[in-house]
């Protein structure tokens, strides 16, 4: 399943507003861009042109030029900024201004003034990618429900599992290849100890089944040892962090983080917990259209930090932003942007503290006319049992 192509009247309204003449994008490989434009996958070197009102794309010989209804495509080798002037003269647009994303390939840009064109830098389609329209806000909504799906897939075998204590673990190691030399109890699942990379898969499993992308963004942190680099065993009363960021079929991505504890002893990690679930609450007061998206993100760490934690060492500097097509769009949630209806964003809170670990909840967030709302329906809590 394809999502159509997206930009047109926006980057025809940036054309006419600068006395422009036309629009050049150029991608190399796989772009999340060049979806947007054109509504499909290229992995291919992609020379996009927009010229009175019409799109024309030109790919190399090394692939079968699909054919689109919405855009003439055509085979050219040539350098992407010779080929996109070509198209240009070809339609009567000889000189003058072209528009073009600010990461236009130097080459490209040389090319096109090379041939008359003074080019000027547009954001015209970043911010038309950071206002969804109904199709897209499903797309991600239904991406969301996998990812919720996911991590109710972590839940539930949290849940499951057993501690083991030290001896028991140490024997159960020794017959799965397990280190076995720590002597602290651990968590062990079916018959088996249970780690973050056997956690990890079995998330992962779930998304596919739910016929989503898990996109290389599936983590499990545990405690103190991230396990990012390589397995370590889930022990009791330490926080698992299980994040998700999924892509589904038409190319959009969720993101959902969730963190759990089997067998809590209560402390650090439960203040953390009320820190981040506060945090998270802040997002539905202040992300109304016409609200500063640097003032959310400024409150999201703020009200984490209100529970006694560190803004400098302890609360996360990345509370989000933007999300769609990449994981990482506008609007960022610094500086001075508004928020408008249509932004759909990731809004994260965690603590890290280097003796205790990290407890982060992320969600996604659509800012509607009638206020924000938060995706799906994931429980935000400690406890794997009440997901």
């Amino acid at each position: 399943m394809r999502g159509g192509p997206r930009g047109g009247d926006a980057i025809d309204a940036a054309v006419s507003e600068r006395d422009a003449v036309g629009f050049v994008a150029v991608s190399r490989g796989s772009d999340p861009t060049s979806r947007y434009l054109t509504g499909r996958d290229f992995d291919c070197d992609l020379v996009f042109v927009r010229v009175a009102g019409e799109t024309h794309l030109r790919v190399p010989s090394t692939v079968e030029p699909p054919s689109l209804p919405v855009a003439s495509v055509r085979v050219d080798d040539r350098p992407p900024g010779k080929a996109a002037a070509a198209v240009l003269a070809e339609h009567g647009a000889s000189d003058g201004t072209v528009l073009a994303p600010r990461t236009v390939p130097h080459d490209a840009a040389l090319h096109l003034e090379s041939a008359g064109y003074d080019l000027a830098s547009t954001p015209a389609v970043a911010d038309a990618r950071a206002v969804k329209d109904d199709a897209e806000r499903d797309a991600i909504e239904a991406v969301q429900r996998a990812a919720t799906r996911g991590v109710g897939r972590a839940a539930a075998i949290l849940s499951a599992a057993t501690v083991e204590e030290a001896d028991d673990a140490d024997s159960d190691r020794e017959g799965n290849g397990g280190d076995g030399d720590d002597g602290e109890p651990a968590l062990s699942w079916d018959g088996a100890p249970l780690s973050t990379e056997r956690l990890r898969r079995q998330v992962n499993a779930t998304l596919a089944v739910e016929g989503v992308d898990s996109a290389g963004a599936t983590t499990v942190r545990a405690g103190t040892r991230s396990g990012e680099n390589e397995p370590v065993e889930l022990r009791p009363g330490e926080p698992i962090v299980v994040s998700v960021g999924p892509r589904g079929p038409t190319g959009y991505r969720g993101a959902l983080a969730r963190t759990f504890v089997v067998d809590p002893d209560g402390g650090w990690e439960r203040r953390a917990h009320v820190a981040c679930d506060a945090a998270r609450k802040v997002s539905l007061v202040e992300a109304d259209p016409g609200d500063d998206a640097g003032f959310l993100g400024s409150e999201l760490r703020a009200e984490t930090a209100a529970f006694g934690f560190s803004m400098a060492d302890e609360v996360t500097r990345d509370v989000g932003g933007g999300i769609g097509l990449a994981a990482r769009e506008d609007p960022p949630l610094d500086g001075d942007r508004e928020l408008v209806a249509g932004n759909v964003l990731r809004v994260r809170s965690a603590v890290t503290h280097a003796d205790h670990g990290r407890v982060e909840l992320t969600d996604v967030l659509v800012v509607g006319e009638d206020g924000p709302r938060l995706v799906g329906d994931a429980p935000a809590g400690l406890d794997p049992s009440r997901w």
